[in-house]
């Protein structure tokens, strides 16, 4: 189901502390199964302010604007090039600051659904007959984090976004749909699952939170891309000392933080180009360089084109 509302915040608590049990989603709509349903609330807003909702597995994606997403009391800033992760039963505050338009593609997977993406994907072949229809579905757990919404998700939203707006609501298609954004966030956990194996040798659960504490500090980069960032203020998020930050942060993820920022700014860069006219001068000075000279510079080494070459033939 694909909303372009949100639904009543009293009404949705209330079904979910019931578990959807009298089958009906919002709008009337009745449901084939008892529990969340797989929707996906597709909504341009001027601002809401939704606390407190234990939802299932999401994915919070804005197509443009910003919202401000608390998980665990700790709050991430959403924009259209990133995306964060909540995870069953994990209670959540959407926000979108008033006065500002934001539209949002959240992904709201239903109970067992994407469980059930999941085991089949690590189920090996020869046991799929065994297991039946009613594999048991194992629990999962992705980190809660902002992760970079690249070229191959945004390739998945624009087909749910044509395929629904040009032929109608099609269960089976958007049950399809679902199923590949749920094996591409499996591509992306693995991923960081390789980063965590990167980090020293001690117990698994150690490296697992010496990664959550590097990827809050990763987080924070991506949302400070525009103020002058340093070494203790990058640590301090992490909870690292300085040079035990810098240490971990290389073998983590292969480059320096500053190296890493540099690659955020040119990844944000390539989208602004691309998607706005903001002047080439204006968009340096957001992104934290000190003039558009520096800018320049760093993009042609990067890219082999300047900024105002790149925009010519991306438009």
């Amino acid at each position: 189901m694909i909303l372009h509302e949100f639904p009543d915040l009293g009404w949705l608590k209330g079904q979910i502390a019931q578990g959807f049990g009298n089958k009906t989603g919002w709008g009337h709509r009745i449901l084939d199964n008892t529990g969340f349903p797989s929707v996906i609330i597709n909504a341009r807003s001027h601002g809401c302010y939704r606390p407190d909702i234990k939802g299932p597995f999401s994915l919070f994606v804005n197509l443009s604007g910003e919202s401000l997403c608390t998980v665990d009391r700790q709050t991430y800033r959403l924009d259209s090039g990133n995306y964060f992760v909540s995870n069953q039963s994990q209670e959540y505050t959407l926000q979108i600051e008033e006065g500002r338009t934001t539209e949002t593609f959240n992904i709201h997977f239903g109970d067992r659904f994407a469980g059930s993406i999941l085991n089949a994907l690590v189920t090996p072949a020869d046991r799929i007959l065994d297991r039946g229809e009613e594999a048991e579905v194992s629990p999962f757990s992705f980190f809660n984090q902002l992760y970079r919404k690249d070229a191959q998700l945004d390739t998945l939203i624009r087909q749910i976004i044509h395929s629904h707006d040009s032929e109608g609501f099609d269960k089976l298609l958007f049950e399809e749909q679902l199923s590949g954004i749920v094996e591409y966030q499996m591509q992306q956990h693995r991923h960081i699952v390789g980063i965590v194996q990167q980090l020293p040798p001690v117990r698994k659960a150690t490296r697992i939170e010496l990664y959550k504490r590097l990827s809050r500090a990763v987080d924070y980069m991506r949302a400070c891309l525009g103020e002058e960032l340093d070494l203790e203020t990058l640590s301090t998020q992490a909870c690292l000392s300085k040079f035990h930050f810098l240490r971990l942060f290389r073998l983590a993820y292969g480059l320096t933080p500053h190296q890493y920022i540099q690659q955020l700014r040119i990844e944000k860069a390539l989208q602004l180009l691309a998607h706005t006219s903001i002047p080439v001068a204006d968009l340096a000075y957001g992104l934290g360089f000190a003039n558009s000279q520096s800018f320049s510079r760093l993009f042609v080494q990067r890219m082999g084109i300047y900024p105002t070459h790149y925009r010519e033939r991306v438009k």
